[in-house]
Order: structure tokens, then sequence, then C-alpha cells
């Protein structure tokens, strides 16, 4: 059975979240009509930047949609489970910040420490490709599992929970294989960067 749109004005929130847990698509084209201004303008502000903020908006509505069946009205209302939803998207992506923040200040330390830098050595940037050449022969000699979680956890950004979630595995599979692979490039690497 269709639903004209007008109807769709006159449902609950309740409601259209519940039709978009059956995979109702018009229901949940409402309900994203709704919420996404006024979800919004929170992202923004804890992103901090417009761009990012779309696309915590973007990827936080399609977990609305995965999970819209698990929704009880009993427990709440749509409004706060959709910005629940949405607000740990946006912590997860400031998580993943922080993180690579700090895996940058890391190795910027790491390499003032070794005291080559660009500009005190004439040959550092033949010594910098050379690193490069190792590194990504390292990363090419890793099972392809653990290099492409790896590429997407540190080069996309992206968090454990949303690789577990978008390659429908476990979340420990995810954290063992990264740390798995972490190690063997380490091993690899031991003594050859520095």
């Amino acid at each position: 059975m269709s639903v004209s749109p007008e109807n769709l004005l006159e449902d609950s929130d309740e409601s259209l979240l519940s039709r978009a847990g059956c995979a109702d698509e018009a229901a949940f084209g409402a309900l994203y009509d709704r919420f996404a201004n006024r979800v919004f303008g929170m992202i923004r502000q804890m992103m901090g930047n417009t761009a990012e903020a779309e696309d915590v908006l973007q990827e936080g509505f399609v977990s609305v949609w995965n999970k819209a069946s698990e929704f009880d009205p009993k427990r709440g209302k749509a409004f706060a489970w959709v910005v629940m939803i949405l607000r740990h998207k946006a912590i997860d992506r400031l998580r993943a910040r922080s993180r690579r923040t700090q895996a940058m200040e890391k190795v910027t330390v790491e390499w003032r420490v070794t005291g080559v830098a660009e500009s005190d050595a004439p040959d550092a940037p033949l010594e910098r490709g050379e690193q490069v050449q190792r590194v990504t022969t390292a990363m090419t000699a890793l099972p392809e599992s653990q290099r492409q979680l790896i590429e997407a956890a540190f080069l996309k950004g992206l968090t454990h929970h949303d690789l577990a979630e978008q390659l429908g595995l476990p979340l420990g599979t995810v954290k063992t294989n990264i740390r798995r692979g972490l190690l063997k490039l380490r091993d690899s690497l031991k003594g050859g960067l520095g």
C-alpha cells in the first residue's frame, strides 16, 4: 500500500521512524526532512567544520536507516533517539581526528629526535623517499585484510566501530587485525627507519 506524501506530514516522528524500520523509504525521507536541519546545527557546533558536519550527518542518517528497526517508542522519543545516534557519530569522528593528530605529532617528534629534518640535511628528501618506499613495501607485504583495515583506519580516519559496521565484521576482529598488522609493520620496519 502506497502512502501519499501528504499523509506522512501528519504522522508522528515515532510512527515515521517505526515505518522506516520496516524499510519504508518515504517515511525515512519524511523523517530526514523533519530532523536534518535541527540536528545539523548541533553537529556543526561539535565538529567546528561544516564539511565534516555534513559527512557526519550523512553517516548518521545511514545508521538511523540501518538501526531504525531497533527503535522502541516505549523507551523514548524518536528525535532523542536520532540525536543520540548522530551525536555518537560526531564523537567517533572527533576521536578519530584526535588519534590522527596524536599520530602526526608522534611522527613529528620522532622525526625531530632522530636529528634529521629536511632543512638540516641536504639528502633528507632522498632519505625520506627511501623511508616511504620501505613503508610501502612493508604495507604490501601485509595480509590483504590487515592492510585494508590499517589504511581505512589511519589514512581515511575511520573508527574501529565504523569499520566493523561497514564491513559487517565483529568489532573484536577489526581491532585484532589492525593490532596484528601494526605489529607486523613494526617488526618489518624495525631498525629500517631512523
